[in-house]
């Protein structure tokens, strides 16, 4: 298992069960039929129940066959380029983002921890890039789908240490069913205290709208409060616990505002990158079991395959057949410690 240290799930692509379909009879059935074993029209066992699998994990798959010494030989060339293990015991073998509740204390700090801002004494100031307004009142259902919208058809790139959110701040006059509502891509940076730097600063501030940096604000109170924390997990526990969970009113005023951040759609991934990004040591035994587990699920429920239990798993198979070729050697390059 590698497990990646930055833990971002931002740049996660999508992950195709059907591209490498056409392999799995390919593998089974040209190595039978260069070793003499395949009949004409009649598929092996083995090779029938490999293709109706889903693999995920290889984006690169070839298949080299000739001979070596008089010998029949056959090689699998497979690459992978997935940073994360979790990453091939996804659903559907695909990640999905979508519009996932946070709070003001938790974005903040996975963007300390992502910008590797932990345990250091600077000044930190929280910046908007991107800041989208729909001017008309809506409810929060249809915010989320109109900030969708913009995040899938305007918003191509975001920087590292970047996050989107959606701040939706319920009007009065509306009672409560509807607000206002703000897509705006939030980060943090290091406070210049050059007078032109932080003049610039102020004029970009002056240009947003009153709600959103009444956000930047509280995000900025946040930071001051991870100052020199030698945990962050630990400093938002306890900024948690001292005021039982309500320690920021988001830019409302009134404390029902609603933030929200573009994240992973998978609840363990998602839980288990937040916590390597606010620093938490995960042991490898809860990591190895998690990811068992879930490709375990992937078997049971879906008919999906890992790369590397799928191989395990035919080999296994073809040994029971008669004159079945032998799988010799497997070469694998190793994962360098992110």
């Amino acid at each position: 298992s590698n497990i990646s240290a930055n833990g971002s799930s931002r740049t996660i692509g999508s992950i195709s069960v059907q591209q490498v379909r056409w392999l799995q009879i390919s593998i089974i059935e040209q190595s039978q039929a260069i070793m003499g074993k395949r009949k004409k029209k009649t598929k092996s066992a083995a090779a029938a129940s490999a293709a109706a699998r889903g693999i995920v994990g290889p984006d690169y798959c070839q298949l080299l066959s000739g001979t070596l010494s008089s010998k029949a030989v056959s090689i699998i060339l497979c690459g992978e380029s997935h940073e994360d293990a979790i990453d091939v015991t996804r659903a559907g073998g695909i990640a999905k983002e979508g519009w996932i509740q946070t709070s003001v204390v938790d974005l903040t700090a996975e963007l300390v921890g992502t910008a590797g801002y932990g345990g250091e004494s600077v000044s930190l100031r929280a910046r908007c890039g991107i800041c989208k307004r729909k001017d008309k009142s809506l409810p929060l259902g249809k915010a989320k789908e109109w900030a969708k919208g913009i995040v899938e058809g305007e918003i191509g790139y975001l920087d590292h240490g970047h996050e989107l959110a959606l701040l939706f701040v319920p009007s009065k006059d509306a009672g409560g069913t509807k607000g206002r509502s703000y897509v705006v891509e939030l980060f943090l940076d290091e406070l210049d205290h050059d007078d032109a730097c932080a003049a610039n600063g102020d004029r970009s501030r002056s240009q947003l709208p009153p709600d959103v940096t009444a956000l930047l604000d509280d995000m900025i109170r946040v930071c001051d409060n991870l100052q020199d924390a030698k945990s962050l997990a630990c400093a938002v526990e306890k900024m948690f616990i001292s005021t039982s969970g309500n320690v920021i009113d988001n830019g409302s005023g009134n404390g029902s505002a609603v933030l929200l951040q573009w994240a992973d759609l998978d609840t363990e991934a998602r839980t288990l990158n937040h916590r390597r990004l606010l620093g938490e040591d995960i042991a490898t035994s809860e990591h190895d079991k998690l990811i068992s587990d879930r490709t375990k699920k992937r078997q049971e429920e879906e008919n999906i395959w890992t790369w590397d239990e799928w191989l395990i798993d035919v080999r296994s198979k073809l040994q029971q057949e008669s004159d079945a070729p032998s799988l010799h050697v497997v070469l694998e390059a190793s994962i360098p410690p992110w």
